[in-house]
């Protein structure tokens, strides 16, 4: 059965069981981050092929990297932007594993894009993306070894493709004069070739969002999907047709926190169904083996959904501001950042798994 006719919508605080194998998340250790407590940070992702996670930590102008294997800090990466006091300016932001885990890219607040070697941990290349202020949230394309990045907060914003290949040449720049506010995360979609980005308010009309779908063989811009009922934050593709989209209500005339999760089909280009109460501003992640979509948001929630059946699995309690996850695939865990002013740990990384 679709998907779109099984999904059921679900209250933010339902307790529905999933699978019948389903093994719930709980919280079994914390990473210590030292340095200045960390408030500001971006993105958090794992380098599957060597177990080092790494997180954007504005605060201390550098990324953080931790061990999942063994749940460790291991060293923080310096030489990043930082806070400054435009804040559309500030970095590190954007953190996206490159050619296999060889490399991690990391993008700044001054529009440029750090290369990580994935066994020194140390920069070793810097190149700009033509903005003026931060580069933000990046997506892979191993098959064409291209990557797509955003400039949010340019004018007009715009997506750039660049070539993972030595010499990083920007292959295409493409405006996008219809966002409203920021661009956010991108993914990538093997089977068309099409990578995703979510923007959250269509500047047209702004009860609505947008996501932008870019052909990464050529760098042409395909065609911007209008989603309704949702200003889309996050984005995690969890099938070959399907799309989870982690929605705000933190725009309009009225903003409220929490958020909804919207499902959009493929093949339609149209939203399916939502699940009422299961978004939020924040950041998803996705395991596609155990079929386990997570979003964590900075209202202090983290949802766990079943990919294939869209129910509810789990919602855990997580601490404000606790908006950047991810998962390692080796052993199943869940790696949420904390805020050190609202968090349980005075700004740590939170450890969750099954076992």
């Amino acid at each position: 059965m679709p998907l779109r006719s099984t999904l059921v919508l679900l209250a933010a605080g339902a307790a529905l069981a999933g699978p019948a194998d389903a093994e719930e998340l709980k919280q079994v250790g914390t990473i210590p981050i030292p340095g200045t407590p960390v408030v500001q940070f971006g993105i958090l992702a794992v380098n599957q092929s060597t177990g080092l996670g790494y997180l954007a930590d504005k605060d201390n102008k550098g990324v953080v990297v931790f061990d999942t294997r063994t749940d460790t800090f291991v060293t923080r990466i310096p030489g990043f932007v930082g806070i400054t006091k435009n804040g559309d300016a500030s970095g590190p932001n954007g953190v996206v594993v490159v050619n296999g885990g060889a490399e991690v890219w990391v993008s700044d607040g001054d529009s440029t894009i750090k290369v990580i070697d994935g066994k020194s941990n140390a920069v070793t290349a810097t190149f700009a993306t033509g903005g003026r202020i931060r580069a933000n949230g990046m997506a892979f394309d191993p098959d064409h070894k291209v990557v797509i990045v955003a400039n949010s907060n340019d004018e007009p914003p715009f997506l750039s493709l660049i070539s993972s290949e030595p010499g990083h040449r920007i292959l295409a720049r493409i405006p996008i004069a219809e966002s409203g506010e920021n661009l956010e995360r991108s993914a990538y979609h093997a089977p068309s070739g099409m990578f995703y980005t979510v923007i959250p308010v269509l500047r047209a009309d702004t009860s609505k969002g947008i996501m932008a779908q870019v052909d990464a063989r050529n760098g042409k811009l395909v065609k911007l999907h209008e989603i309704e009922r949702c200003h889309p934050h996050s984005l995690s593709i969890v099938s070959d047709s399907t799309i989870f989209l982690g929605c705000s209500t933190a725009h309009g005339d009225t903003p409220k926190p929490g958020g909804d999760l919207a499902i959009f089909d493929i093949a339609s280009g149209k939203v399916a169904s939502y699940g009422e109460g299961l978004g939020g501003n924040g950041s998803s992640t996705v395991n596609l083996t155990l079929g386990r979509y997570y979003h964590s948001t900075t209202n202090a929630a983290l949802f766990v959904i079943d990919t294939r059946s869209g129910k509810l699995v789990q919602n855990l309690r997580t601490s404000n501001g606790a908006r950047s996850l991810g998962v390692s695939l080796a052993n199943n865990k869940v790696y949420v950042a904390t805020n050190a002013k609202d968090g349980p740990c005075g700004g740590c990384i939170v450890v969750y798994s099954a076992e």
